[in-house]
């Protein structure tokens, strides 16, 4: 075989081995890895902390605060959504009021323009809107409703997994020193500790990403939506910074309905500012996250897109992690690998 074939066939091999890995045993895995991840990150934190106390049981507490600090902001942040959604709820009234009015200005502008008839095209209008609801009503939220019970697994899934992770974050700091000992001395485990770490490189690099993009894309917002004289424009603007950290919704989904709103208001200008905005956000995002990520992890910037795209495709919406995962573990496997191979000829 020659050097090229071999090459490819190294390649090959890795391929399928981390698709079967992300497919079939990362669910399996995942929450033992991120514990032993976690349980690392504390273990190098109370290293830096100059008490007289185990290294286990202060990791422990500091998680424990951690755990609490989260549910905390969790819960602030939940009771936030909740407030604005009930304060839209209670506007709904004024805002098809505004909209009837906005459709009946339109109508009465084609009429004086074109001489269609404005009543009789309001009328079409409405009588489609409300035949919308009524399907709305009779098929869309009865579906809802009947996957209520799938939504309610798909949750206590990830309460198990979280708690499944932090126990194993507590069993694994027990003895973290030592099974970190006994892999690095065992000549099976070099490999995957040297790939492990470039993934953890990784993982640091795209976190780092994830919070300055966060950051930019809050920022723009707040100072955007407050200088048009929107109310809450500024804290409406950064909970928007935290909505883009979702794939493919991301500000969309609070910067078009509030450009609804302000289009129903009469408010144009600030309407096509804030669609603008959405523009500027999501070049932001497409711009920065390759780069900051692709530049780090040697990776070219189009391959960390490609692999988004692949990973979203094969894998669903955890494929946004999984495909750029699976990309670094590919390419520093195969280097590994490919390495081993030169240095035993």
């Amino acid at each position: 075989m020659s050097g090229n074939q071999r090459k490819y066939l190294i390649l090959i091999l890795v391929i399928v081995g981390v698709y079967v890995f992300m497919k079939f045993l990362s669910p399996i895995l995942s929450p033992f890895i991120l514990a032993f991840l976690f349980a690392g990150l504390l273990s190098k934190l109370t290293g830096k902390i100059p008490l007289k106390i185990k290294k286990s049981v202060l990791a422990g507490f500091i998680l424990i605060i951690g755990i609490i600090f989260f549910v905390i902001a969790v819960w602030l942040l939940g009771g936030v959504l909740i407030q604005k959604c009930s304060e839209l709820a209670g506007q709904l009234t004024v805002y098809e009021e505004e909209l009837c009015g906005l459709l009946g200005n339109c109508c009465k502008r084609l009429e004086t323009s074109f001489g269609i008839d404005g009543a009789a095209m309001e009328n079409y209008v409405l009588e489609q809107v409300n035949i919308f609801v009524e399907n709305m009503e009779v098929k869309i939220l009865p579906a809802v409703m009947n996957k209520s019970m799938s939504y309610f697994k798909n949750v206590a899934g990830i309460i198990g997994f979280l708690a499944v992770c932090i126990i194993a974050v507590f069993l694994i700091l027990k003895d973290y020193d030592k099974i970190l000992t006994h892999m690095k001395e065992n000549e099976d485990f070099k490999g995957i500790l040297e790939v492990a770490g470039k993934v953890c490189l990784y993982l640091k690099t795209y976190v780092r990403a994830q919070l300055t993009i966060l950051f930019i894309i809050s920022s723009i917002c707040a100072v955007t939506l407050g200088v048009l004289g929107i109310k809450g424009g500024i804290i409406y603007g950064v909970f928007t910074g935290f909505m883009d950290m979702l794939p493919f919704i991301g500000t969309g989904i609070m910067l078009m309905p509030l450009a609804f709103l302000q289009l129903l208001s009469e408010h144009y200008l600030r309407a096509a500012a804030v669609v603008c905005l959405y523009g500027v956000c999501a070049l932001i995002r497409e711009f920065l996250e390759p780069k900051l990520i692709g530049d780090k992890v040697g990776i070219w910037p189009v391959g960390i897109l490609f692999s988004v795209f692949a990973g979203m495709k094969l894998f669903g919406i955890f494929g946004i992690i999984k495909g750029p995962l699976g990309l670094v573990l590919i390419f520093e496997t195969y280097k590994y690998l490919f390495r081993e191979g030169k240095e035993a000829c």
